[in-house]
């Protein structure tokens, strides 16, 4: 939902294959009627986008549930996705001196 002009407005979200399959996985497998497992998905529509679909449907429907139940909005996932994306953006690996070094093969 936004806010415009001091009006609530609801968004309509076109969900693909793979977001209807999380829709499905939280009717099938966890008791949400068909509205509600809509709603959640819509909810954190853009970490589920964020996120992808690498991970079974189950899984990720599953981590909708855990998000609702901690509280986690959708905002605050985004945010630490994106604090972990920018970490690993940093981070360097492990600096690897090879200059004057000698190596040894030890049995």
């Amino acid at each position: 939902m936004r806010e415009e002009g001091g009006y609530i407005m609801k968004m309509q979200v076109r969900l693909n294959l793979y977001e209807r399959g999380i829709v499905d996985s939280l009717v099938e497998d966890f008791g949400y009627t068909a509205s509600q497992a809509r709603e959640l998905v819509v909810q954190y529509i853009e970490v589920v986008r964020k996120l992808g679909g690498y991970d079974s449907c189950e899984l990720h429907a599953e981590r909708l549930i855990q998000a609702q139940k901690i509280g986690m909005s959708p905002n605050a996932w985004l945010d630490r996705i994106g604090l972990i994306e920018r970490e690993n953006y940093r981070d360097k690996g492990i600096p690897v001196h090879t200059k004057g070094t000698e190596f040894a093969v030890v049995r």
